[in-house]
């Protein structure tokens, strides 16, 4: 029987709520813990060889705890989600979970339970992240991004709208902290937060291994056409840029930044070529429009891939956010830095043993 549950979730996007979860599920992996991991709802699921719904956090975890498929009853893809699931029976929905999860949670002393990207997420099914804690007996452990002293008021928003459906929340883990921001998060916002009941149980500092990709990985995840810069696939990507600007303030913008990936109109030959000097890591071309045939040599020359996507620049910005930071099953550089990351700055034990 099992004898704890952690419920691992965020209020945005972002956050790297998988990331704790990855590296909360390898150091109970390490600890001898018969850990189980379960994922009520999934609204990031994307189509797979077979035409089957397909979660890679839920892969990863399957993977890195040995666990049989079956640990995501509930699959869904946001693109349809309403039209899909207007005529849904709540109730009968918490019933489907709640049956999975006493077979998941079979003969498991340590459950890890994943939420989508908000506490709200799945609220018109009637399976949001407090209700299905409720049901499920677990706590909540969340994990926010920390961006400027909202963060306070975010988490006492939080935790009230948890109280309504009686979730109890565990602790908070304050993640992707910079450098300049350490001080005051742990001299100011850790006791803000512990005099109004919220436990931080660790302060995540920013990882560059984390929250940087290749322009392969980009690649294979939006598709599009590689037109030139073969040779630059491998590029480290730390910072996606909007081309939108004049050629002028473009080359001042891109040289502010290293490792950038530029988004911009496929017709922006100006924007192309200003990056191309800045030294940019890629190049995504929106609109299926393509630049002059003059720049692709130099594209060559430079290494730095380009790659025409039919999508919009909204959409296709929209797209490269959500892989960032997301962990493949068999990522181990990024899987060990996320172990690592937490191992060294959360009192990881108590999120899970006690």
């Amino acid at each position: 029987m099992r004898e704890r549950a952690v419920y691992v979730t965020s209020v945005e996007r972002l956050s790297g709520k998988s990331v704790v979860a990855i590296a909360l599920a390898c150091l109970a992996k390490d600890e001898g813990l018969r850990a189980g991991y379960f994922k009520p709802v999934s609204l990031s699921c994307v189509p797979g060889p077979g035409g089957e719904l397909v979660d890679e956090d839920v892969e990863t975890m399957e993977e890195i705890l040995g666990l049989e498929v079956g640990t995501c009853p509930l699959r869904l893809s946001g693109a349809e989600l309403l039209r899909d699931y207007k005529d849904a029976e709540p109730s009968s929905l918490r019933e489907r979970i709640l049956g999975a999860y006493r077979r998941a949670s079979g003969g498991k002393e340590l459950m890890l339970i994943e939420g989508p990207h908000t506490l709200s997420a799945g609220s018109f099914l009637g399976c949001h992240v407090p209700r299905l804690a409720s049901l499920l007996g677990a706590k909540l452990l969340i994990v926010m991004r920390y961006k400027d002293d909202f963060v306070v008021d975010e988490a006492l928003q939080a935790r009230d709208y948890c109280a309504h459906w009686d979730a109890s929340i565990s602790g908070i883990i304050l993640n992707r902290v910079e450098a300049g921001e350490m001080e005051k998060a742990r001299e100011i916002v850790k006791p803000l937060l512990e005099r109004e009941g919220l436990k931080v149980l660790g302060l995540l500092p920013e990882d560059k291994v984390l929250g940087s990709l290749t322009v392969r990985e980009v690649h294979e995840a939006i598709g599009g056409e590689l037109i030139a810069g073969s040779g630059g696939l491998d590029n480290p990507v730390e910072t996606v840029l909007v081309g939108a600007m004049t050629p002028e303030s473009a080359i001042q913008y891109f040289r502010r930044v290293k490792n950038e990936l530029i988004v911009t109109g496929g017709d922006r030959t100006d924007i192309v070529l200003a990056a191309l000097e800045a030294g940019a890591s890629a190049l995504i071309l929106t609109g299926n429009l393509y630049p002059s045939v003059k720049v692709l040599p130099r594209a060559d020359e430079l290494r730095i891939p380009m790659i025409v996507v039919p999508q919009d620049t909204y959409t296709t910005l929209q797209q490269v956010q959500r892989i960032v930071g997301r962990i493949k099953p068999r990522d181990t550089v990024r899987i060990a830095a996320a172990k690592r990351l937490v191992q060294e700055n959360v009192n990881w034990k108590e999120a899970l043993c006690e």
